[in-house]
């Protein structure tokens, strides 16, 4: 029997995007500012209030912006949020965000 044989190639190729260096986690959230960034599907309004209940509980001095002072981040208003959600970010001094939570 004659044995067959394949051509292969490669397939990695130039990287399309620039790695970004991540800040360090926050090690202690006490007087830090939590902002809270929600796509509105997945059961935000539950999901928040017990994330913000429980680090309240281990970081006393927390504070929190809620997730209805940003808008929808995923819909119909999706590009404008996302588009201003840096200056929003600054303008409430947030330390830190929270997104995505629920499912």
């Amino acid at each position: 029997m004659a044995e067959t044989g394949y051509q292969v190639v490669w397939p990695s190729g130039k990287l399309a995007y620039h790695e970004l260096i991540l800040k360090p986690r926050i090690a202690d959230l006490n007087g830090k500012t939590i902002c809270e960034l929600s796509d509105y599907s997945f059961r935000g309004e539950e999901i928040f209030p017990i994330v913000r209940e429980t680090l309240r509980k281990q970081y006393p001095g927390i504070k929190f912006v809620e997730y209805t002072e940003f808008g929808n981040t995923h819909g119909s208003t999706e590009a404008e949020v996302i588009k201003t959600l840096p200056e929003m970010l600054k303008a409430h001094d947030c330390d830190g965000v929270i997104s995505g939570v629920g499912g």
